[in-house]
């Protein structure tokens, strides 16, 4: 251990002056965390929809069913609602449209409102007649057929039949389409209920939030944030290091030296452990300062982010002891990385990728290493961290193991 502290700190001041090192491991993380925070973390998302109502009433204007219809729209906070006039031709207008964005258009056909309140008298008369049939033989026969000549003397008051439907048009490649389409269906369920005269729907969903309520959308993301950063400094930004310290010969003259290879593979563990506290130190700070995040790391969380730190190192020893060349372990390093980033559900949820790609992504050290963070940081809970904690250490293990045996050096 007495040759690791002064290894330590020469490969601390090394490290330093590489400026491209430097900038990976603190100026890439904040602006990572800025970008994603910005993107994903801050207000609620908003959503630009136009309203083409060609129910148009005797007198040339819109009719109140639709009008109400439209107004429910307004007060979703999701939705920003843009209108379109009244039988204009929607294919020409969406191509004679000068801005780029996305085109999502809600059309409220012609009859609207008739086929609204035929479809209401309809469900209220099956209503009571759903009735009777319950109330049996409490309902005498003369109160039955007065019943249902009211009913049948009432009619529909319109020639309209089949539903009142609403035509939501959006382009194939809208990413946002199918969350507009859930609001749309809750947008009308609601009205369809006030329609036959359910003002208070019998079943209601209450959101609440798991762990700590004051968590902001920028704490979520921070554990996923943090793991794949340590992840790409042990995987991408150590293994060019290494490689360009035998190509410059510097690892062939510490073997001329009492140096052993242990103290070397120990050094640099413990030089990147150093470094994944505070890389998530200034995430932390930059989080709490700018975004106001609370949410801080524990002594366990601490614990899993420096068994993060050990096990990404010992794999990135290895990378960079299989190749020559900075630009190789590099690249190296990135073909490990980037596809274990994305598919282990660090930018998005799991349940939006395929069934297989799940289970591949289960596979992956990286992806219990942000599970295990989210539930010590946000959930602010300890169930399910042992798996985490146990994989980190068998792949530490493993990952060491594996760097002693590839690593070029002179016999223990």
């Amino acid at each position: 251990m007495t040759r690791v502290w002064p290894l330590l700190i020469a490969l601390s001041k090394d490290w330093l002056r590489n400026r491209e090192a430097v900038f990976f491991a603190f100026l890439f993380p904040v602006i990572l965390l800025l970008i994603f925070s910005a993107v994903f973390g801050g207000a609620s998302a908003e959503f630009t929809v136009h309203v083409q109502n060609n129910d148009i009433g005797p007198e040339g204007e819109p009719t109140n069913l639709s009008t109400t219809f439209i107004d429910a729209l307004e007060e979703v906070d999701a939705l920003t609602i843009r209108t379109v006039p009244p039988g204009q031709n929607i294919t020409e207008w969406s191509r004679q449209r000068r801005s780029a964005g996305a085109t999502r258009v809600v059309v409220i056909q012609d009859g609207f409102a008739d086929r609204v309140r035929a479809g209401s008298r309809q469900a209220r008369r099956s209503v009571v007649l759903d009735t009777m049939a319950r109330a049996g033989g409490q309902i005498n026969q003369t109160t039955r057929a007065r019943i249902r000549q009211g009913l049948n003397a009432t009619g529909n008051g319109t020639n309209a039949t089949g539903p009142a439907a609403v035509v939501f048009l959006s382009a194939s490649d809208d990413q946002a389409a199918p969350a507009i389409r859930g609001i749309l269906s809750s947008v009308v369920a609601q009205f369809n209920s006030r329609a036959i005269g359910m003002d208070t729907p019998p079943t209601t969903v209450v959101s609440e939030e798991l762990g700590n309520r004051n968590v902001k959308g920028v704490g979520y993301f921070l554990p996923a944030l943090i793991a794949a950063v340590v992840m790409i400094n042990g995987l991408i930004t150590l293994p060019a290091l290494l490689a360009e310290f035998s190509g410059d010969g510097t690892l062939k003259r510490l073997i001329a030296t009492p140096l052993r290879k242990r103290d070397w593979i120990l050094a640099n563990v413990l030089q990147q452990a150093v470094l994944a506290l505070l890389i998530t130190g200034v995430m932390v700070g930059v989080a709490h300062l700018v975004f106001d995040v609370t949410v801080i790391p524990g002594p366990l969380a601490i614990g899993l982010i420096l068994l993060g730190a050990v096990t990404f190192t010992g794999f990135g020893m290895t990378l960079g002891s299989l190749v020559d060349g900075s630009d190789a372990a590099t690249s190296l390093g990135m073909a490990v990385a980037l596809p274990m980033m994305f598919v282990s559900g660090v930018f998005w949820e799991l349940d939006l990728m395929p069934e297989y790609l799940q289970t591949v992504a289960t596979l992956m050290p990286l992806y219990h290493f942000h599970r295990g963070l989210r539930r010590l940081m946000v959930l602010e809970t300890t169930q399910g961290v042992g798996v985490p904690f146990a994989i980190l250490g068998g792949g530490a293990l493993i990952a060491l193991v594996v760097a002693i045996h590839v690593t070029q050096w002179q016999n223990l």
